[in-house]
Parts: structure tokens; C-alpha cells; sequence
């Protein structure tokens, strides 16, 4: 339909930035995708390069900092899981960005995979944290920054190795455009737990390893479904249920059991509230 249409059907539904959804609209040629409406933390901006990539239309981003070649302080929590505590002060620093001005992002040294990001380099500078805390520094104000916890779960054939392992590790992420440095916590089952190339991309990688108990395992309620591993553990899949549990109450598959030459991999991420 056309934009016009859009607005005067969405107008009276809005509430505040943190809390709009992602809105987009396609003319009913299918020649133009418009995201019309939470570009950054509602992710409109992605989707609408995802939909107009499928159907070849044309995409159509308004957001100044994209348009100027940035990549905003709340477009770069979005894509790296991120929650910002004080979203009104986000115009102030996108405005910033455009006018020349480096972001200093204070966080510990796990953070180190934002140097690979060109998009980070370009508005932002990385350097080590006073403590935990990540803060968005400007001048004399700063935005407070929590990552939301990115749980691997991985179940694999025995004998697996660990490059392997790590491999399709790396192709999973690829897939939400992710390095390999964001993920927080390796999980598997009870039943892994003996899986050398498990414990080993785990010690290489210098992430968490966690194991899952088989109770726990099965209280987890997983889209993929093997008939081998239900008949055998008496869960669907080992992958989905050990992110789910360990990412927390409320989390969400991000990716799917994806499979890779005998490995199983599935990411969740937290949705606890965390500040």
C-alpha cells in the first residue's frame, strides 16, 4: 500500500521509541520497501534490506546516520545484542556521529571483536574499561550499555573435533552477521559432556562451558525435533534445549538447529531485564 496509508493507520498505535515495533510498507507494485518506522532498535532498517534483497525491490532507509555511511549508537546495540539504558539520550550521540565526532566505547577486553566491524571503526573508538560496565562516552555525558547473554548450544557425533566445531560455529554466526567473540556461554547436554572437541573449542575459544542436566534438557520446549535424540534422551533437540536453558527464562532462539558435517548448533539469546 502506499505510505500515506500506513501513517494513518499506525498514527494512534505509537507509544515511544522503546517501545515501537519495526514498521514497514511495500507499494502495491512491489517496486519500493519503505522502513517507515523503528529503523534501529526495532530493526525496520534490517528487515527492509532483507525483504527488498528476496523480491527485488528496491530499498528505501531514511535514518541519517545509515544514509551518511554510520552505523547508530542504538543500530549498533541491536546488532550486537546489546540493551541501552538511556534511550533518550540516543539522538544526542547519532548526532554527533554525524558531525565528525568519535564515540568512545569503554569495555572490558572480551569486546575486542567490535575492531573486525568497519561500520565501529568509522563513528567509534574502543578502549579499556574501568570495570564491567560498558559505557558510550561523549564529552562529559555517557550512555550505559548491558550485553544480553548469546548462548551457542552445540550437540555434535561422537568423536567430533574441536576445529570443526568451531567452524561451523563461525558459518552459524555468519549467518546473523556476527563474529565469533559475541558469543558469551557454550551449552550442551549431560550426555555431551565427555565430547573432547566440545571441551576444547570451548577452552580455545576461552568461553564458558556448560553442561545441562538431562531434567533440565527436557523441560525446554524446542522447534526441531530428532527422532533419534527423542527416542534416546527424550528431547527434541539437545542444541535448542541447552541455549534456551542457559540463556535464561523468557530467551529466544535467535537461530534454529542448524546442522554442519555431524555438529548441531542453535544460538539464544537472554531476555531478562537487565537494567
Amino acid at each position: 500500500m502506499a505510505a500515506g496509508i500506513m501513517v494513518r493507520s499506525i498514527c494512534k498505535l505509537l507509544s515511544d521509541k522503546k517501545q515501537d515495533p519495526a514498521i514497514i510498507t511495500m507499494d502495491d507494485a512491489g517496486k519500493n520497501v519503505i522502513s517507515l518506522l523503528s529503523g534501529h532498535l526495532g530493526g525496520a532498517n534490517d528487515l527492509t534490506l532483507k525483504i527488498a534483497k528476496l523480491t527485488s525491490a528496491k530499498p528505501i532507509i531514511t535514518t541519517s546516520t545509515d544514509v551518511h555511511g554510520y552505523i547508530g549508537i542504538d543500530a549498533l546495540a541491536r546488532k550486537y545484542y546489546w540493551e541501552i539504558k538511556d534511550v533518550d539520550k540516543i539522538v544526542k550521540f547519532n548526532s554527533a556521529l554525524l558531525n565528525g565526532e568519535k564515540i568512545i566505547i569503554e569495555a572490558p577486553n572480551s569486546f575486542k571483536y567490535l575492531l573486525e566491524d568497519s561500520l565501529f571503526n568509522r563513528g567509534y573508538k574502543l578502549v579499556k574499561g574501568r570495570d564491567e560496565t560498558i559505557r558510550a562516552v561523549l564529552d562529559e555525558d555517557e550512555i550505559l550499555i548491558k550485553p544480553r547473554k548469546l548462548v551457542a548450544g552445540i550437540g555434535t557425533r561422537k568423536g567430533v573435533g574441536e576445529e570443526r566445531i568451531i567452524e561451523g560455529l563461525k558459518r552459524t554466526l555468519a549467518l546473523l552477521n556476527l563474529p565469533l567473540g559475541r558469543i558469551d556461554v557454550i551449552a550442551t547436554g549431560e550426555m555431551k559432556k565427555e565430547e573432547r572437541g566440545i571441551i576444547n573449542a570451548s577452552e580455545i575459544l576461552e568461553v564458558p562451558l556448560e553442561i545441562v542436566d538431562l531434567i533440565d534438557l527436557k523441560l525446554e520446549d524446542t522447534y526441531s525435533r530428532s527422532r533419534f535424540v527423542e527416542d534416546k534422551f527424550g528431547v527434541g533437540s539437545v542444541c535448542e534445549a541447552a541455549a534456551l536453558h542457559v540463556a535464561g527464562e523468557r530467551s529466544q532462539l535467535i537461530i534454529r538447529k542448524t546442522t554442519y558435517n555431524g555438529i548441531a548448533i542453535a544460538i539464544a539469546v537472554s531476555r531478562e531485564k537487565v537494567f
